[in-house]
């Protein structure tokens, strides 16, 4: 059923097959497409889970509330550090949700000790309703209160 137009020499495809045909194309398009994605997935969220920076801009990205509580705590215990000049973040700590704020656990901080090893310190703060320091903890390895 090809229309043939007068003196042009060829044929031109009805408009209904040739929508036919492009339809045809584009589930096979996002067929190839989908594993693609699943793959890239479970590949950001492995990255989240296994690269330190992966996950703090995850956390900058769909959590920053939570980023900067940590940010806070983690500046405090920096500056409350035997050598703040000789310190580093180990473990980013975990966040919760207080009635009045937030409670951050298990901020490990890595610093120079006397001899020039590294010490580790662990730490818990809770800010305020708006962010701020409301109280920093220094904690020894069995979880006692130290400095």
């Amino acid at each position: 059923m090809a229309v043939r137009h007068k003196g042009s020499g060829h044929e031109e495809k009805p408009l209904l097959r040739s929508g036919q045909t492009r339809r045809q194309h584009r589930p096979r398009f996002f067929r190839k497409l989908v594993p693609l994605l699943i793959m890239s997935f479970v590949g950001l969220l492995i990255a989240k889970n296994e690269v330190p920076a992966v996950n703090t801009w995850w956390e900058k990205t769909f959590t920053p509330e939570l980023w900067s509580a940590k940010q806070t705590c983690q500046q405090a215990a920096i500056a409350d550090s035997i050598n703040p000049g000789f310190a580093r973040v180990l473990e980013p700590g975990l966040v919760h949700e207080t009635t009045d704020g937030r409670y951050i656990e298990r901020l490990v901080i890595g610093e120079m000790g006397e001899n020039g090893t590294e010490t580790t310190a662990e730490y818990s703060c809770y800010l305020d309703g708006e962010g701020r320091l409301f109280r920093l903890n220094r904690l020894s390895k069995n979880g006692s209160e130290g400095r």
